[in-house]
Formats: structure tokens, C-alpha cells, sequence
């Protein structure tokens, strides 16, 4: 009976020391929580990290992969070219709306892959600026929360939306190849007539791979700027009571943008099919020849322009886009059709119209 009595006291001592112990770390964690908020402006740095690494305002981003686009490169090793990318970066934040804000300072490039292939300048891809990290300097005890592995992620997340602005680019050169050409066209005879419809088969392709590109950009861009963010300010204020739950929290939200950026491993096929039409965007640039070159304001020079395009590669460009497109809807098929993110939403804004459900498979250099 004694050993009994024993037994339960040392339970309930047990007991005690414990829930002091988890008295005393709930109180730790909110006044860390506090500290971190008030301190070391813990939300600031949140809001930085959209703003920057997650573009959230734009007109920088803009202007950096518009600078990196046109820059003539001095160097083909990634290490060598850090410091050039840094003043565009720096030049390019003094020329936005971030100009005045404190936080830009923190920001710095670094080579993310010490193994990247040598830059060619002269064939700029989809991947040709992959090898840019983007960093935000932190210090204790910020980064225990912004750890490393949740910088990697901002940066890869960065790293996406710099090839999709490349897509955008790549698309607006070809537009503006283009349409300095569009009034000639209703002006050439019966003689010319093939070459106009050729010439109208390759605008309405670059309408096609636009509508996926700008769409697809908005979508992710608005996603992330909005949804996500919107789920993770509630859940800062609602759901987080310790520094766990912030942890928590904070590892949501970017999960919860790396699948809005279709970069999550359940996501990988998606990833490749979107992958190859952002890249069908870059090659429809090259298929242009001489770009925004001289030309004659006339019939014949309607005619020797697109003599000089490439048609067999913009058949080729059709044909990927097509593939990929189709294989996207079959994924969309069976895709949850429920939920924030995934490809079903994307979809909709994609399809809003029921354009490309009458226009998968059609041939548009058949006629």
C-alpha cells in the first residue's frame, strides 16, 4: 500500500514537472514570437521575401530579366558573372517602386550550382539564368524561422518565375517582328497568297502559345500573391501559439507555393509538359531571322521576310506545343477538380472560353 502511495506521488511529480516545463516553453515561445514580431520585424521580412523572391511587385522583376535578357555578356562562366548580375539587380531595384525600400540591401546573388554548364550568350534558353540564386541576408534568431532550406525554396520559386518572364519576353520580340508586317497583308495579291496564309498561321500560333504563357504567369503570380499569402496572414494570426506552430506554418505556405508553381514531386509531369511550351516560346524567337531587321514597306518584302522565317521549325514549335497541350488535358481529366491550387484551376483560367477544347489538334499550316 505504501509502494502504491509512493508510485502515485512520483506520478503526479512527474506530472507537475512536466506541465511546468510546457508552461514555461508556451511562455518562451510567445514572447519569442513577440520578440521576433516586434524586435526583429518578423513580418517585415515576410513581406520582403514576396516582394523580391516571390515578385510580388513586379516592376523590378520586369526590369531585372529585361537587363539580363539584353545584357551583353563579358564572361561565360556563371562564378564570373555575379558581380555584373548584381549592379543589374541593384540598378534595376533603383529604377522601381522598391527604390526606398529598406529592406533591398539584404538582397545579393550567388551561383546556385557550382556545376552549371558555361553560359552561352549567343543561345539563350529557358535555363540560361537558372544557375542565379537570388539571397536575402538574415541573422539570428530570424533564421529560425527564414532557416537555409526555406531560402532554397524562395530561391527555386524565384528561379521558375525568372523563366517564365523569359517566355514573355521571348514572345513580345516575336510580336513585335510581326506586327510591322500585319497591314501588309491585306494588301497582297492572289500571287502572294500562300505567304499570307503562312504568315497568318504564324501569328495565330503566337496568339496560342501567348494566351498559355501570360496566363499561366498571371495565374502563378496571382496564386501566390493573393491565395497563399491570404492563408498564410491567417494562419500567423490564428493558428500559431508557439514557435512550432510558426515553423509549421511558415513550411505550409511554401509548399503550398512550390505546388502553385507545379514544382512539387506530385506535380513533375505537369512540370515537364509546362517546362517544354515555355521553352517552344524561346524557339519561336529564333525561328525569326532577322527579328526587327530592315525590310521593304511593300508586297515583296512581306514575301522576303517570311522566305527568311523558318517554317519548318514553326511546324515543329506547333507540333511540341500541341503534344504538350494534349498531355496537359489528359492530366487535367484526372486531376482533383477541387481546391486553391492544382492544375484544374489552372485550367479553368486557361479554358475560360472553351478556347483550346475546339482548338486541341487542329492544324493550323494544314489548309
Amino acid at each position: 500500500m505504501l509502494e502504491m502511495l509512493h508510485q502515485l506521488v512520483r506520478n503526479l511529480c512527474i506530472q507537475v514537472v512536466l506541465f511546468l516545463h510546457y508552461i514555461r516553453y508556451i511562455y518562451v515561445s510567445r514572447l519569442s514570437i513577440k520578440l521576433l514580431e516586434g524586435g526583429f520585424d518578423l513580418q517585415e521580412h515576410f513581406h520582403a521575401l514576396r516582394r523580391y523572391l516571390f515578385m510580388e511587385t513586379a516592376d523590378w522583376a520586369d526590369i531585372f530579366v529585361t537587363s539580363l535578357w539584353h545584357h551583353k555578356w563579358c564572361f561565360t562562366e556563371a562564378d564570373q558573372k555575379i558581380p555584373e548580375i548584381q549592379g543589374l539587380l541593384e540598378s534595376s531595384i533603383q529604377r522601381s517602386s522598391c527604390e526606398r525600400d529598406h529592406n533591398k540591401g539584404r538582397l545579393y546573388v550567388f551561383v546556385k550550382n557550382q556545376n552549371t554548364t558555361p553560359f552561352s550568350a549567343a543561345a539563350l534558353g529557358l535555363h540560361s539564368f537558372d544557375f542565379i540564386g537570388l539571397g536575402y541576408r538574415v541573422d539570428w534568431p530570424v533564421t529560425i524561422v527564414l532557416t537555409s532550406n526555406a531560402l532554397r525554396i524562395y530561391a527555386e520559386i524565384f528561379t521558375y518565375l525568372i523563366q517564365l518572364k523569359l517566355a514573355v519576353l521571348s514572345l513580345a520580340d516575336v510580336w513585335c517582328s510581326l506586327k510591322v508586317f500585319k497591314h501588309l497583308i491585306s494588301e497582297t495579291d492572289e500571287q502572294h497568297q500562300q505567304a499570307r496564309t503562312k504568315f497568318n498561321c504564324i501569328v495565330k500560333l503566337r496568339h496560342q502559345v501567348n494566351h498559355f504563357v501570360s496566363t499561366l504567369q498571371q495565374y502563378v503570380l496571382s496564386q501566390l500573391s493573393d491565395v497563399s499569402w491570404s492563408r498564410f496572414c491567417f494562419s500567423l494570426k490564428h493558428e500559431v501559439k508557439d514557435m512550432m506552430d510558426l515553423e509549421s506554418v511558415h513550411m505550409v505556405y511554401l509548399t503550398d507555393s512550390m505546388r502553385i508553381c507545379f514544382l512539387s514531386d506530385e506535380t513533375l509531369s505537369i512540370s515537364n509538359n509546362i517546362e517544354r511550351i515555355l521553352q517552344c516560346a524561346l524557339d519561336f524567337r529564333s525561328c525569326l531571322v532577322n527579328g526587327l531587321g530592315d525590310f521593304q514597306s511593300d508586297n515583296q518584302g512581306l514575301i522576303d521576310h517570311i522566305s527568311q522565317i523558318n517554317i519548318s521549325q514553326v511546324i515543329l514549335i506547333k507540333k511540341n506545343f500541341d503534344e504538350n497541350l494534349n498531355e496537359l488535358h489528359s492530366s487535367y481529366l484526372k486531376s482533383p477538380k477541387h481546391g486553391d491550387f492544382g492544375l484544374a484551376r489552372f485550367w479553368t483560367c486557361l479554358n475560360y472560353n472553351g478556347y483550346y477544347t475546339h482548338a486541341l489538334g487542329n492544324d493550323i499550316f494544314s489548309r
